[in-house]
């Protein structure tokens, strides 16, 4: 692997453990009143596009990075139906 494959996947990572934060906050309250579903919806097609682009392309850094993301954006969707709030807003 050459120089660019090595920081496509550092930016990848990156990039894909965005959520974790918020994942494991949502873990420790029990609470995702704050995550909207707006957010993660649009990211998740947006990564499925780029999975797509890197499957087409065969850029295993690509993949991967969208894969990763695409599968916390669906735990953090997940946690959002499980942990919703019963109060309704005033």
């Amino acid at each position: 692997m050459d120089a660019w494959t090595y920081l496509a996947f550092v930016a990848g990572a990156l990039t894909s453990t965005g959520y974790l934060p918020q994942i494991v906050k949502g873990l420790r309250t029990r609470r995702m009143d704050d995550v909207s579903f707006l957010m993660p919806a649009v990211l998740g097609f947006g990564m499925f596009l780029w999975l797509i682009y890197g499957l087409a392309r065969h850029d295993p850094a690509i993949i991967v990075a969208n894969v990763v993301g695409a599968s916390f954006t669906t735990v953090l969707v997940a946690m959002k139906f499980r942990y919703k709030s019963s109060q309704t807003p005033i």
